[in-house]
């Protein structure tokens, strides 16, 4: 199944692509898109583009954010009003939370930090 990756804040780029496309290769879904988005209204378009195309969609970056533009304080804003409401996850590594899944109805967003270590594991235990 065909899944978006869009980079937000990220710095890693290149290494944190790598790093998901290896935690996801012999499995279901492979990434078609890759997009960035530079501020919280470009994020937005990515998003409401990516969910017209796929299911699925990862988010890298953005999560250590201090400035309320944050990815988490960001969708949780953008969503608020969504009905249904979706339903959010933290995802924990070591037992700290590493990074976020939303779903509703058929659509997942997972929200990985901006460091390929914490991708692999994060992906490979919600894929």
């Amino acid at each position: 199944m065909d899944c978006n990756l869009i980079f937000y804040s990220a710095r890693k780029t290149g290494y944190c692509e790598t790093a998901l496309r290896s935690a996801l290769d012999g499995g279901e879904r492979r990434i078609t898109r890759v997009l960035s988005a530079f501020d919280p209204e470009m994020l937005g378009e990515k998003i409401n583009e990516s969910l017209s195309e796929c299911d699925m969609i990862f988010i890298i970056g953005g999560l250590g954010r201090g400035d309320g533009l944050s990815a988490p304080d960001l969708l949780s804003k953008a969503f608020s009003e969504n009905d249904p409401l979706p339903e959010s996850e933290e995802l924990t590594l070591n037992g700290r939370t590493a990074g976020y899944k939303l779903s509703c109805l058929e659509q997942t967003i997972l929200l990985f930090p901006d460091d390929p270590e914490q991708i692999i594991g994060l992906a490979r235990g919600v894929v």
